[in-house]
Order: structure tokens, then sequence, then C-alpha cells
């Protein structure tokens, strides 16, 4: 929408179609830092090593996200199958194994969206009320809903795409 407009600048906006779009490694890596730097500064996995600490710095602050957050009695089991699933995840994906996370990857995002704003996460208007409250993570819900709920990218591109929302929720 053009609403989203009103938070990005158009490098920003022009580089998830184009990320969603290229398989050129260098491509890939130019995008991936344009949309990460809209989500703060020091994004940096040039090695295998700063993606691991990247990891284990999502796992952490997602997983404290998740057990602060309020919900309802009916969703606490949800809260307990997410975290279960964000630690096989993050294993995996510490191993290089991005390709084959990436749909279960998305899956945790949207649930974790869904926990923290309720039903009105599925509804049409929720882009706007979530840029409206929270800006930054308004964008962050954009990111997520731009990607598709399944891909057939080389490994590499799978790993940018979810290292960059890993970056925002380990800085969030």
């Amino acid at each position: 929408s053009d609403l989203i407009n009103e938070f990005i600048e158009k490098p920003v906006a022009d580089s998830i179609v184009t990320l969603l779009s290229t398989s050129d490694s260098a491509e890939i890596t130019k995008c991936a830092g344009i949309l990460a730097s809209q989500f703060g500064t020091g994004f940096d996995i040039s090695t295998q090593e700063n993606a691991i600490k990247l990891v284990q710095s999502f796992k952490k602050n997602l997983t404290l996200l998740i057990q602060k957050t309020w919900v309802e009695q009916s969703d606490i089991m949800l809260k307990e199958e997410i975290i279960v699933k964000l630690e096989k995840i993050c294993n995996a994906v510490s191993e290089g194994k991005w390709a084959e996370n990436f749909v279960p990857f998305i899956q945790i995002l949207n649930s974790v969206i869904s926990l923290m704003f309720g039903p009105i996460s599925k509804t049409a208007e929720f882009d706007e009320y979530a840029l409206r409250i929270d800006p930054e993570f308004g964008v962050f819900c954009w990111y997520v809903k731009n990607l598709p709920a399944s891909n057939d990218w080389s490994n590499e591109k799978n790993m940018a795409v979810i290292l960059i929302a890993m970056f925002f929720l380990a800085n969030y």
C-alpha cells in the first residue's frame, strides 16, 4: 500500500522487490543490507561466526518477547509450541540449513505477530494499525507480509532473508 511509503524510503521498498526477484549474489547482499539498515545498524553476516551470534541473539530476544507477551488462556499452549519450534529452527540454521527452514521460520514469525496483536493481525486493517501504533514494528510486519509462504531460492538467499528478520527481532 502507499501507506508504507510514509514510513520507509523508496530504496528500501525497491530493495524488497529486487531481493525477492533476484538470484544474483551481489544484488542479494546489497538489498539485504539496505533492508537491514531500516531496522538499525550493525548488520554484518560476512562470517559464519557473525551469523551464529545473530541467531543466538535473535533466539534469546524472541523467546523473551514470547514469554512476556500477555495472551488469552487459549493461546498459552501456542506460546510453548512456538518456543519449541524456535529452538529447533535456530539449531538448524546455525548448522547452515537455511532453505529447508524458511517455511517454518515464516510460520513462527506470523504466529508471534498473531500472539502480540491478536485477531486484528488477521484483518485487512492490520497493516495500517501496526504502522500507526508502532512504526518500527509495522515496517517489520510489512517485510514479513511481503515474503512468500514458500520458495525455491538458494540457501544463500534464504539465509539473507531470514537474517534480516532475525536482525530486527534480535534488536527489538
